[in-house]
C-alpha cells in the first residue's frame, strides 16, 4: 500500500451460461487489465465461472468438471499475475454442492468461502442445488489438484491489511457475515453477487452497501452479474459498487452490454484510525473465531495519481 491506500477492482465480464471456457477467457482478460492498472485485488460476480442462471445444469457432473477444468487453466494462465483474484463458482465437497467464492493468486488457490444464506423465495431457488456453507463439516477441500482451506470462517491477510468475503444474500440478512468479519479484523469486505433487478431495488441495494460499510467501518466492494445472465425471466444490470465507511466511491454503468472494470483506492489506514478512536467498535461477549490465510500482496511501482476524489 502507498500511504495506506489499496487499489481494488470490481469486474463485470460478459457471460455465456454454462460456457465455462468462454467465461474464464473473459475473466483472464479483465484480470490482466486490472493488473495493468495496478489493482492489488480484483473480484468477479457470483458463479462467474459457470454463470448464475444454469438452473438444473448445476446437478450435472459435466458442468462441475468443466468449471474445475476451466479454473485450472485460468490458474495456469495467470500464474505470472500478482493481483489477488476472487471469482464465484460451484464447488462439490462430499455429497453436497456449494456456491462459493474462490480466492487465487499466482497460480495457487488460497481459499474457498461458501455462501451462508441461500435465498429460496420469490424468484430464487438456490436451495434446490446448493447447501449452506454452515453445513460443511470439514475445513478444507480439493480443487484443481490443490488441498485448500474451505470455510465460512476464513479471513485473508494480516493485521495490517485483511479482507473477508460474503456472497449476495449474505448482505441482506439481519446480521451479515461481514459484520462479524469486520469485528474480527477485516478492513475490506468483498461481496460476489448475482442480484437481479426489480423496481426500486437498486436504491435499496446502494443504501445497503453504504450502510454496511459505515456500520462495519470498512471498505466494501460489491460485484454483481451483468450481460449474458438474462437468459431467464430475471434481469441483471451488472452492478459494481465500491464504498468506504458510508461513502460511495464509485459505481459501474448499469445495463451495459460492455464488460466493465471499476477501480478505486480505499484508505485502509484511515479505516484503522477510525476504528481505534471509536471505542464501541467490535462485539460484546464471545465472538466467532476466524482462520487467517496469508496473502502475498503485489508490489507495483508507485503511482502519484489517485482514482478517487476527496
Amino acid at each position: 500500500m502507498d500511504f495506506g491506500f489499496l487499489r481494488i477492482a470490481a469486474a463485470i465480464p460478459s457471460v455465456q451460461v454454462a460456457g465455462c471456457r468462454h467465461n474464464v477467457s473473459r475473466i483472464e482478460k479483465l484480470i490482466r487489465q486490472a493488473a495493468g492498472r495496478q489493482a492489488a485485488l480484483v473480484a468477479f460476480p457470483e458463479l462467474a465461472v459457470t454463470g448464475y442462471t444454469c438452473g438444473d445444469l448445476f446437478t450435472q457432473r459435466a458442468l462441475l468438471d468443466g468449471a474445475e477444468s476451466a479454473l485450472a487453466d485460468l490458474l495456469k494462465s495467470t500464474s505470472d499475475c500478482p493481483t489477488v483474484c476472487i471469482a464465484g463458482m460451484p464447488v462439490a465437497a462430499g455429497n453436497r454442492l456449494y456456491n462459493t467464492a474462490v480466492v487465487f493468486c499466482r497460480g495457487r488457490v488460497l481459499g474457498i468461502v461458501p455462501k451462508t444464506y441461500l435465498p429460496n423465495y420469490g424468484e430464487f431457488y438456490e436451495s434446490r442445488w446448493f447447501a449452506s456453507g454452515t453445513d460443511f463439516d470439514g475445513d478444507s477441500a480439493t480443487l484443481c489438484g490443490q488441498r485448500v482451506p474451505m470455510s465460512t470462517g476464513l479471513l485473508f491477510g494480516d493485521d495490517a491489511l485483511c479482507f473477508g468475503i460474503e456472497l449476495c444474500e449474505d448482505l441482506w440478512v439481519p446480521v451479515p457475515p461481514s459484520s462479524l468479519q469486520a469485528a474480527a479484523g477485516a478492513h475490506l469486505i468483498v461481496n460476489l453477487s448475482a442480484s437481479d433487478e426489480m423496481a426500486g431495488k437498486h436504491a435499496y441495494l446502494r443504501s445497503l452497501v453504504e450502510q454496511q460499510s459505515a456500520r462495519a467501518m470498512s471498505a466494501y466492494l460489491y460485484c454483481s452479474a451483468g450481460f449474458g445472465e438474462s437468459t431467464t425471466d430475471m434481469v441483471f444490470a451488472g452492478n459494481a459498487l465500491i464504498a468506504e465507511n458510508g461513502t460511495m466511491l464509485g459505481e459501474s454503468e448499469r445495463f451495459s452490454f460492455d464488460e466493465q472494470l471499476l477501480i478505486r483506492e480505499v484508505d485502509i489506514e484511515r479505516l484503522q484510525a477510525v476504528r481505534r478512536r471509536t471505542n464501541t467498535f467490535g462485539l460484546k461477549g464471545s465472538a466467532p473465531s476466524f482462520r487467517r490465510i496469508a496473502v502475498e500482496w503485489p508490489r507495483y511501482a508507485g503511482s502519484d495519481t489517485l482514482l478517487r476524489t476527496f
